[in-house]
């Protein structure tokens, strides 16, 4: 079998745990699953790590994964929900995520589901902003309440030196935009500046930018029963870890072969890469794709 060549920078997006919001119980990354991330991290060099899912910070393993990623030169990136009591060590943490959903308290609390999530964000986002020197992200999830917001929250993330991170939530997502709306917001997004931004919207390709949305293209991600996504909205696992990293990836990039197979003939295809997987229905269309043919 030929041996399967990972692109470089490859980004591997793992969760340690997943937190219900329910009630405060938590589930942990399967074991077998994390040595396996951990035994390729240790065997390969130079790739891009992503701690994701309920709070990293809270994980006991935190530690020995960030030692196993410095040790063979891996860059790693750290989501969090600021569940934590006291400011956490950032040593060997190159960049922190954050996330904002409305500079409405209340709004973005329910979009949250964490009535104390608002004041946490502020209080660590400004700690970052005078404590950090690493990369400070503040991810932005648009979606059917928040989507008038986008110009403030570029002003506001200017302000304190993060860069904003804007997608649009998944057509799943219990808030997610309606036909008509994504495209407004589409045409907003498509006049912001380029620089210090980042946008993960792949249906943009078809106003002129290139499609930068990494999942699927450079990045899988796990979730803690194994099962492994092109990113962690994508609804559900297209396949599960095999017996390493590279032959997994081989199996997800088959079956992203396959969600595709409809949009390959597309003559826009190139520059939107199909749109966002998180939004293709059962036959492979992306729900807001508004081009003729391929419907």
């Amino acid at each position: 079998m030929k041996e399967t060549v990972l692109s470089r920078p490859f980004i591997l997006s793992l969760s340690l745990n997943k937190i219900s919001k329910a009630a405060v119980k938590t589930k942990t990354l399967d074991e077998q699953v994390y040595r396996c991330v951990c035994d390729y991290i240790g065997a390969n060099s130079n790739g891009v790590l992503v701690l994701t899912g309920g709070e990293p910070f809270l994980d006991s393993r935190l530690s020995e994964i960030l030692t196993y990623a410095r040790n063979r030169c891996w860059l790693t990136s750290v989501d969090t929900r600021c569940m934590f009591r006291e400011f956490p060590t950032l040593d060997g943490i190159q960049q922190i995520r954050l996330r904002l959903f409305s500079l409405n308290p209340n709004l973005h609390n329910k979009l949250a589901g964490d009535n104390r999530s608002f004041q946490k964000t502020m209080v660590f986002s400004k700690w970052l902003a005078d404590n950090y020197s690493g990369g400070k992200i503040m991810v932005f999830p648009v979606c059917r309440e928040n989507y008038t917001e986008i110009t403030a929250v570029l002003a506001w993330c200017r302000k304190l030196n993060l860069t904003p991170n804007i997608f649009v939530v998944p057509r799943k997502h219990e808030y997610a935009l309606d036909y008509q709306t994504y495209h407004i917001v589409q045409r907003t997004i498509s006049y912001l500046p380029l620089k210090d931004i980042i946008i993960d919207v792949p249906l943009l390709g078809l106003s002129g930018w290139s499609n930068i949305c990494p999942g699927g293209r450079l990045a899988m991600h796990i979730g803690i029963d194994g099962g492994i996504k092109p990113c962690p909205h994508f609804p559900y696992p297209l396949c599960w870890l095999e017996k390493d990293i590279p032959s997994t990836w081989r199996t997800l990039q088959e079956r992203i072969a396959d969600l595709n197979d409809l949009c390959r003939s597309c003559e826009h295809f190139s520059v939107c890469g199909g749109g966002c997987l998180a939004n293709k229905n059962e036959a492979g269309k992306d729900h807001y794709c508004p081009k003729e043919g391929v419907w």
